[in-house]
């Protein structure tokens, strides 16, 4: 007999129970069915997307995140013990995160601050310009402000449908974050912590959000995640493909590195005041700053990481007749991914350092409470406000990190 053969209880479930792919595929195609049917239903003449579509959407997002998330999780694991073990958990803490309110019924138009205003462009008291005699130094500053009053004026509609649409993804990713039980919030970033840096990152994760929710610094968290989480996606959405372009056309990044010098070395109250003036106040004005502050790391990293592909290997792929697009997609951006990855570890990083000034158009969060403490000299509250922005970034620029490597690489070494 063979001492090293591996009994029933040394083996994978999946390795005991195999299911056909084509009941797999029917389980997935009626479960996109009636999802679909789900979210067909909250459409409608009397049913505004923002109050129904939306966190309907959200919840079937997030809901699919954590079963593929758990589905896979649970597979790697190397025993069926471990397996059943896991299952049973899975099983007991999903009709108990499906018996809370993750997200409200109902989410407000508009959010404070961003209400129709009864004469354009006079929000605030002007300042008299100094004269000398003649010449008059704010003259410049004159003429652009009365170009900008002119864009605002003309572009009023643009502006307010592109303030609202982008409201309308906010408020209720802000609404449902805040609802979301503290326990499974902390469970699923542990989870994608585990996965992707090991457990010792999970547990620095588990413990910071601990730490922010008995000092009550919870819901204000949740919001800063929001602002900071819309503001990296629209910067690595839009990042990622410049990065590309430049990468391709040297004419392209000439034109852009200007442009992103500009970015990176422009005050950052200075992105305030268009943001301020075009968008209002609130979650919107501080995402658009954001996004202008953040971006230029990614373009340029994504730029780099393509362009440090080695000569040889594209050439070595061109040779076996693959088209620009396989290039890119199954050799430059694979081996540029760890250039990318810090790119994008650069970029939140940088949209958390905005955290605090985006507090200053109303945007609240962890910034609020340091700018409070600012304000009001309340040592403590801004201390506490600080170390909650630390810990999100710790978290955040670990998880990110676990992303740049190699995902054939053991994570729990």
């Amino acid at each position: 007999m063979d001492i090293n053969q591996e009994g029933p209880s040394t083996k994978k479930i999946t390795e005991l129970v195999s299911i056909p792919l084509r009941v797999k595929q029917i389980v997935i195609v009626a479960l996109l069915l009636y999802i679909g049917w789900d979210l067909s239903s909250q459409l409608g003449p009397e049913m505004p997307v923002m109050k129904y579509f939306f966190p309907k959407l959200y919840t079937w997002l997030f809901w699919i995140f954590v079963l593929g998330l758990a589905i896979d999780s649970i597979i790697r694991l190397k025993t069926s013990k471990s397996q059943l073990l896991a299952g049973a958990i899975f099983l007991v803490a999903v009709p108990l995160a499906l018996s809370t309110e993750i997200l409200p019924a109902t989410f407000p138009v508009y959010a404070p601050g961003q209400d129709q205003h009864v004469i354009e462009g006079q929000r605030t008291q002007p300042v008299e310009y100094i004269t000398i005699g003649s010449i008059r130094p704010g003259k410049t500053g004159n003429y652009i402000d009365a170009s900008v009053l002119y864009l605002k004026r003309q572009f009023k509609s643009f502006f307010r449908a592109a303030t609202n649409n982008l409201l309308k993804l906010m408020v209720p990713l802000k609404k449902g974050l805040e609802q979301m039980p503290m326990w499974l919030f902390t469970g699923v970033v542990a989870l994608i912590a585990w996965r992707v840096s090991g457990y010792r990152v999970a547990l620095i994760s588990v413990v910071g959000l601990l730490f922010i929710a008995v000092f009550d610094l919870w819901i204000a968290s949740m919001i800063s995640i929001t602002v900071v989480g819309t503001a990296t996606f629209l910067s690595i959405a839009l990042s990622i493909p410049a990065g590309i372009l430049m990468s391709k056309s040297d004419r392209f990044e000439s034109i852009m590195r200007p442009v992103l010098d500009l970015c990176q070395t422009m005050p950052s109250f200075v992105y305030l005041i268009p943001a301020i003036f075009f968008l209002g106040i609130g979650m919107v004005p501080a995402v658009m700053a954001t996004i202008v502050y953040a971006i230029p790391p990614c373009i340029r990293l994504t730029n780099l990481g393509i362009r440090l592909v080695s000569p040889q290997l594209i050439e070595t792929a061109r040779a076996f007749g693959t088209t620009p697009w396989q290039l890119l997609i199954k050799v430059q951006l694979p081996l540029a991914r760890p250039t990318i990855m810090a790119g994008v570890n650069q970029c939140v990083m940088m949209a958390l350092a905005m955290v605090v000034l985006a507090a200053l158009v109303g945007a609240g969060g962890l910034g609020a409470d340091v700018y409070a403490g600012v304000q009001q000299l309340e040592f403590g509250r801004g201390l506490m406000g600080g170390i909650g922005i630390v810990i999100l970034a710790i978290i955040i620029d670990r998880i990110t990190q676990g992303f740049a490597k190699d995902p054939l690489a053991d994570r729990n070494k």
